[in-house]
């Protein structure tokens, strides 16, 4: 039989462990708590903001998700909500990545029908359209570029500092300029011609103007470098290559995707 002294010693033991399992309990609700779970849109909205400058799409999403269920008339949340599914869009494929990027096409859409006079939803929208357009045939990705234009000009007579929506115009510069001879006979049947006014050098400008608007915004440099090479201008490409991998990592959650394209272009110049 056990002694008394020895039965308040097993108390004290189990009573420890109780606690003990209780106290762990509680810390792993929070570290295991869902992403995105919070009280307010505006703390959803900024645990979304956490998750994306980490890198998390998929965790940013669901927080800014959380944000839009809670507050559906918020286009901010649209907004964030559409630019995390473009950004998770490019790191998938096939069907899943179809269909991200119509997701992203109407979150952007729902916040432009909140706040039409607002530069950031016809930014993301050009932004999404621009995606979804890639994984479209010739005709319908020449059909989407006429929107993106619209998008990206009206963004732009909102807030002319938006650096985002010169980078939209530069893109769609470059690859109007730069169709072929097929793509040119499917715009005369699709738009009744090729668009007017596309150039190589509206695009360089237009990535100048991005690149004097958001210095440390990688993609812009990336960008600016592919149009150079293609240009060929090797020398100026390297040198916009180079910059894009000097600059910190922290403008988006693709900054290493699109510094390793840097180091992919830089490979292919000539030395």
């Amino acid at each position: 039989m056990h002694t008394t002294r020895e039965r308040a010693r097993r108390a004290r033991l189990s009573a420890a462990r109780r606690l003990a399992t209780f106290a762990t309990a509680v810390a792993l609700s929070f570290v295991w708590a869902p992403a995105g779970r919070a009280s307010t849109p505006e703390e959803a909205i900024a645990a979304g903001d956490q998750h994306y400058a980490a890198g998390r799409l998929a965790d940013a999403r669901s927080a800014y998700a959380e944000a839009v269920k809670a507050a559906p008339t918020l286009a901010l949340a649209s907004c964030r909500l559409s630019r995390a599914e473009s950004e998770l869009g490019e790191t998938q494929k096939g069907d899943a990545q179809r269909l991200m990027w119509a997701e992203a096409v109407k979150h952007a859409r729902d916040a432009l029908r909140l706040a039409p006079d607002s530069a950031a939803p016809h930014v993301w929208l050009a932004v999404a359209l621009g995606r979804q357009a890639l994984r479209e045939g010739p005709r319908t990705r020449l059909a989407l570029s006429k929107e993106i234009k619209s998008e990206a000009d009206r963004a732009l007579a909102l807030d002319p500092g938006s650096g985002r929506a010169w980078h939209v115009l530069a893109v769609w510069n470059m690859r109007v300029a730069s169709l072929n001879a097929m793509e040119r006979m499917a715009a005369n049947a699709v738009l009744g011609g090729v668009p007017k006014g596309a150039s190589h050098d509206n695009a360089e400008r237009a990535f100048q103007k991005a690149i004097e608007l958001e210095p440390a915004y990688v993609n812009h440099r990336v960008e600016y470098g592919r149009l150079l090479k293609e240009l060929r201008r090797p020398a100026d490409a390297r040198r916009e290559l180079e910059k894009a991998l000097e600059l910190q990592p922290t403008s988006s959650a693709l900054d290493a995707r699109y510094q390793a394209e840097a180091r992919a272009l830089l490979e292919k110049l000539p030395r």
